[in-house]
């Protein structure tokens, strides 16, 4: 009889452990891998359409090749700065796109550069003086544009009004209407929207300054170590097949020697 009873309780143990399986394989919360939900990978906008575009394609691209080899990521795209970079610092989205190299307010860490910036120039009323470096701005009132980067040599200047605007065009407004005396932008895409907005003969500006790296940016932690590491991989492996030139080529992207 006790035999029977040692039989009988091993076998229901054994159902008990066969039912404690089934549950959890059939549990999604306690089944996913938790490193099989897609990485989310944020691009941000420029003042150029086709180059935001290009930055999109390329970045599809790197996903698809990715894809390809296990790493799953989903593309995003988001029209603001400042929000693209809340999303960044609290953890929404894993890669940020396009990013300057060494940024010191930025968190997470970049990986290899994909791109130059152009250098920034500073824009000035036509009647007022020509301004070169940002050292000669000291007293001014300065138009920037919420949530994105710019130098330290321009950041760290002493004694200037630094504003924020919501656009470069409300800046090149504020500008015209004499509300500051200065904005600071690249100066591609300074021109192009002196030129949209009618203004090519109202704005002067001064020498180039603070070129920068471009890359991806990803969060500082085990998995945006790994991510870097496979966005690394697959840009050289798309550099080197001529998907790189063949996306950016036409654009106003400046591109790696």
């Amino acid at each position: 009889m006790a035999r029977d009873v040692k039989i009988e309780c091993r076998r229901i143990v054994g159902l008990m452990v066969l039912c404690g399986l089934a549950l959890f394989c059939a549990s999604p919360a306690l089944a996913e891998d938790p490193q099989s939900a897609p990485c989310r990978v944020m691009v941000g906008p420029t003042s150029d359409d086709d180059l935001t575009a290009a930055n999109l394609e390329w970045t599809r691209h790197l996903t698809r090749y990715l894809d390809e080899r296990g790493t799953k990521c989903d593309v995003l795209f988001v029209d603001a700065w400042a929000r693209a970079n809340l999303m960044f610092r609290e953890q929404q989205i894993d890669v940020l796109f396009p990013e300057i190299v060494g940024d010191p307010t930025q968190p997470g860490f970049t990986g290899q550069p994909v791109a130059l910036t152009y250098g920034f120039v500073i824009f000035s009323r036509i009647d007022t003086q020509v301004f070169d470096r940002p050292s000669e701005l000291r007293g001014r009132q300065v138009g920037l544009i919420r949530g994105r980067f710019y130098p330290d040599e321009l950041v760290d200047t002493p004694y200037v009004d630094f504003q924020e605007a919501n656009s470069l065009e409300q800046n090149f407004k504020k500008l015209i209407y004499g509300r500051i005396d200065a904005t600071v932008e690249y100066r591609s895409d300074g021109l192009r929207q002196l030129e949209a907005m009618g203004l090519m003969n109202r704005v002067h500006h001064g020498e180039e300054f603070g070129v920068e790296q471009l890359a991806y940016r990803f969060q500082a932690t085990p998995e945006g170590e790994r991510l870097q590491a496979r966005f690394d991989q697959a840009i050289d492996a798309l550099m080197e097949d001529g998907t790189y030139a063949a996306t950016f080529g036409g654009t106003s992207q400046r591109l790696l020697p």
